[in-house]
């Protein structure tokens, strides 16, 4: 590993970083800053550069663990310390690992949206767009920053830099994974390292320390050690023992782990900065009510547990789970399941398949019965009236089948979007041609994104926000000036989030690439093919009738543009692909569980998505919804029981909480951890606070 050496930094280079407002004002170009958050973030990156260059009475330290919350702007922190390294003094080389392409682009976004700024108020750094490398590796020319994939670690390149920053770096912590061992093998070739992650600590303790080990965190090995034995012995430990004891011991170690990472961690919560609060909205519970399972649907799921096991005893399917969790959510897997019995049936030895036989016939015939799944009916209840209200719903899902069902199911509720006879199409073209700046892009693709802004879905959705009814060109374009979107004060007129939505894809290379394909296929725009509210953002079904209803590209870009704008469809069903890294948040607050990874770290990613700077319920003054949705009376409403629980713990025991399968936990187990929980939360509440940057 190479020495720790200064960083050639003084005080005048990132003296900045002391005057916030001044670079508010300096940011003229996109959305505005907000001065609370951005002043915190300059005092984030002062005490990272103070770390990582021994400054202000520190000794220089190998890395630093940047973990703060989910929509914090970690980005922002780690984009303005990488200007500093790579501009000031001897102009030092950063290369930046980021998890796909996705999330790479939106790297380079950031950098770029610092160049203005830093040009005007740290003129000395002589900040230069054309050092922002995207994409490939090759040698670091001093003052450049290089922006790559995860991947490239494990290539045989040697990753040589002055700093390098990996994000999201929680996937590098378990100890087997490809990224791990060439994480491993790269920091010896990083004078300095810089790690972002908002979930550092999950899903046990012990994976910390890996990460601890690639900024030179070795110290604080034996406390986060022993406080995650701690935690190991509240998830399978005696559940005999007083609770009052157990809680004693975990604040205990808590405490000692918290005092040694405070060298190596920053970490600042949401729910702790009183200041910021306004501008990411509050939390609240949306509590969607779904109806018991019924004997039938409960006899359905008993039955293929059945039919499944006397399989698995036949040696046809010895892999098959028998109580697999998609049963609970959906019929679309089930279904599945029963056609792929059918095929088999034939090569089932006496008497099993008598039995096989016999389930299916019964099976069918039930199936016909019970119809649609009752916590899907409830949940696309509920969805439909909260469009209806205006407002636009995210739902996330954990298997793909689970999806395509959601979705198809939510087109069959929701109202289709008709555009009125007034004022045509043709009309609308001319009021866009003239709302719509002239100076940017390429003649085709504004034709492109103008004949998608008058597809049905998106004509009906604007004319329903006007206050009147123009019905020239003239005025109508006037009119989409003046009136904001959504029908909402004090949010950007449908003229400026449709200009902005443009140049956004614009930026894009995907969103580019996939305009140009639009012009012959409109269907690859959300929103642009048919009057559905509703797109699912995963493999699209292999029924020809529903495939319009499915994104029709591998990049997400283009989905994630249009969601951030008021128009194309109010609701998007996912996986979990998109719960991470991405912002969802500009017009929507709504967002439904529907069905849950065991991991509490996926959980966390996902609410993510929403509660950001400048979020739609900041702008609206309303709160960010969040629903958890449960099947009673199946292995569902435990999951879902379950992980309330520990999210609700996840910050109070620093994210130290295990993942888990639902008949693994017995219920009065699970109870007497909440008391321990319980009996520690006084002493270990404001003990993350000790993590915040310094003054």
């Amino acid at each position: 590993m190479l020495p720790i050496e200064k960083l050639g930094l003084s005080a005048n280079q990132w003296k900045f970083l002391l005057a916030s407002q001044q670079y508010v004002d300096a940011k003229r170009e996109g959305r505005p800053l907000v001065p609370e958050c951005t002043r915190r973030q300059f005092r984030t990156a002062l005490d990272i550069l103070a770390r990582l260059n021994g400054s202000n009475g520190q000794k220089a330290h190998r890395g630093v663990l940047l973990a703060d919350d989910v929509g914090l702007g970690k980005t922002t922190v780690a984009a303005v310390v990488a200007w500093v390294v790579a501009s000031a003094g001897e102009k030092r080389g950063v290369r930046i690992l980021a998890p796909n392409d996705v999330m790479m682009r939106r790297w380079v976004e950031e950098l770029h949206s610092h160049v203005g700024p830093l040009q005007e108020c740290a003129p000395a750094l002589n900040v230069q767009p054309n050092r922002i490398k995207a994409g490939r590796i090759g040698r670091l020319a001093a003052g450049s920053i290089q922006v790559v994939k995860h991947s490239y670690a494990a290539s045989k390149f040697n990753l040589a830099c002055d700093l390098l920053i990996v994000d999201e770096a929680h996937r590098a912590k378990g100890e087997g994974t490809a990224f791990s061992k060439a994480l491993k093998q790269q920091k010896k070739h990083a004078r300095r390292v810089l790690i972002l992650t908002a979930t550092p600590f999950s899903i046990r303790l012990d994976e910390l320390q890996r990460m601890l080990t690639l900024i030179g965190g070795e110290s604080a090995h034996a406390p986060v050690g022993a406080f995650s034995r701690a935690l190991d012995n509240l998830y399978s430990g005696n559940t005999a023992r007083r609770p009052e004891d157990v809680a004693e011991r975990l604040a205990k170690k808590a405490k000692a782990a918290v005092e040694a990472l405070g060298e190596f961690v920053i970490r600042h919560g949401i729910d702790d900065l009183p200041r910021e609060q306004k501008w990411f909205g509050i939390r609240e519970d949306w509590n969607i009510k779904v109806p018991p399972a019924t004997a039938q649907e409960l006899e359905l799921m008993m039955r293929m547990d059945r039919v499944l096991r006397v399989v698995r005893a036949d040696g046809s399917e010895s892999s098959k789970a028998t109580n697999d969790p998609r049963f609970h959510v959906g019929w679309r897997h089930f279904d599945t399941e029963i056609q792929g019995l059918r095929s088999k049936v034939s090569r089932i030895a006496e008497p099993e398949k008598a039995v096989v036989e016999g389930q299916i016939k019964a099976m069918s015939a039930l199936r016909k019965k019970v119809g649609v799944h009752s916590k899907m009916a409830a949940v696309t209840k509920a969805v439909k009236v909260t469009t209806e209200r205006g407002e636009k719903v995210v739902l996330f899902c954990h298997h793909i089948a689970t999806a395509q069902e959601l979705t198809i199911r939510l087109a069959s509720v929701l109202p289709k979007a008709r555009p009125g006879r007034h004022p045509s199409k043709f009309v609308w073209r001319q009021a866009w041609d003239e709302v719509l700046a002239r100076d940017t892009g390429e003649a085709e693709l504004r034709d492109t994104f103008i004949e998608w802004l008058c597809a049905d879905l998106i004509r009906a959705q604007t004319w329903s926000w006007l206050d009147t009814k123009p019905l020239s060109a003239g005025k109508l374009a006037a009119t989409l000036r003046r009136v904001g979107a959504r029908h909402q004060q004090g949010s950007e007129t449908i003229a400026v989030a449709a200009q902005r939505l443009y140049d956004g894809l614009l930026e894009s290379k995907s969103s580019k690439a996939v305009m140009r394909e639009a012009a012959r296929r409109p269907e690859l725009l959300p929103g642009a093919n048919g009057a559905a509210q509703v797109l699912g953002v995963c493999e699209p079904s292999e029924n020809e009738l529903e495939k319009s209803l499915f994104i029709h590209n591998q990049q997400p870009d283009t989905v994630i543009s249009v969601f951030n704008s008021p128009f194309g469809p109010d609701v998007l069903v996912v996986t979990d692909r998109m719960s991470e890294g991405i912002d969802l948040h500009r017009y929507c607050r709504h967002m439904i569980h529907y069905e849950l990874d065991p991991s509490p770290i996926r959980t966390v990613q996902r609410n993510g998505r929403r509660r950001r700077v400048n979020s739609w319920a900041a702008v609206t003054r309303q709160p960010i919804c969040y629903a958890y949705p449960a099947f009673p009376g199946t292995r569902d409403q435990r999951l879902v029981q379950i992980m309330k629980k520990r999210i609700d713990s996840f910050s109070l025991l620093l994210g130290g909480v295990q993942d888990f399968e639902v008949e693994e936990v017995v219920d009065k187990q699970e109870e007497w951890r909440n008391q321990v929980i319980k009996g520690a939360k006084v002493q270990l509440e404001t003990e993350g606070r000790r993590l915040r940057a310094k003054r």
